[in-house]
């Protein structure tokens, strides 16, 4: 097994530099600290310290701004771990990084985050569409790795790739949001250990991905 991935630094979406980049960090730290309900443009202003016009100048909407925050986290989630994730050829190794970027998500607030724009979008249904389209690359990606893990054994034909990402990215955001909600993490890391000792039964059930099996 390979040792554990070091994430790089936060970085930014390409053309989301100065200004707007400002507005939007403010965006994120207010969903952390005030939640979606609080996050009003005068609060978000007041956490970057800025006119709260130039909201509405750069993104035309609070709404359309927390939207942003999303994009940013994605877009730093994306391209710190999707390297990793894309290059894993095992389930332990894939274990490693999910322990990895529950710990990152924790330590910097996106749990959080996530769960002030899920529990906005619950009584918002064209906000909770706008959200949900923003999880959606994280299921794809995660179908693509799982037809590469389950292709040519047995487990193949059991369930559909596409069903399979679908469930373990809603348990993960499901245990992210629920051990913020009971502000206890002992389970989410329990269930991590649970599934990095489980990883090592797949592995030697699938084939590791690029290596030829002998004739």
């Amino acid at each position: 097994m390979q040792p554990p991935i070091t994430p790089t630094s936060p970085s930014s979406p390409p053309g989301l530099s100065g200004t707007k980049l400002q507005i939007v960090e403010a965006a994120l730290g207010a969903l952390k600290t005030k939640g979606f309900a609080g996050a009003s443009a005068r609060a978000i202003a007041g956490e970057g310290d800025f006119n709260q016009a130039l909201i509405f100048y750069h993104f035309g909407s609070v709404r359309n701004l927390l939207l942003a925050v999303l994009d940013l986290i994605s877009e730093r989630r994306m391209k710190e771990y999707g390297p990793a994730f894309e290059a894993a050829r095992s389930a332990p190794e894939l274990a490693v990084l999910a322990r990895t970027i529950y710990a990152e998500d924790l330590e910097r607030g996106y749990i959080t985050v996530l769960g002030e724009m899920v529990s906005g979008g619950v009584t918002d249904a064209s906000l909770g569409a706008e959200v949900a389209a923003r999880i959606e690359p994280w299921i794809e990606m995660v179908r693509r790795k799982l037809e590469q893990l389950l292709s040519g054994t047995p487990f193949q034909a059991l369930a559909a790739p596409r069903d399979l990402a679908f469930g373990l990215v809603s348990l993960y955001f499901g245990m992210d949001m629920l051990s913020h909600l009971q502000a206890d993490q002992s389970r989410a890391q329990s269930l991590l250990d649970l599934a990095t000792r489980l990883a090592g039964l797949v592995e030697a059930v699938l084939p590791l991905q690029g290596e030829e099996t002998d004739e």
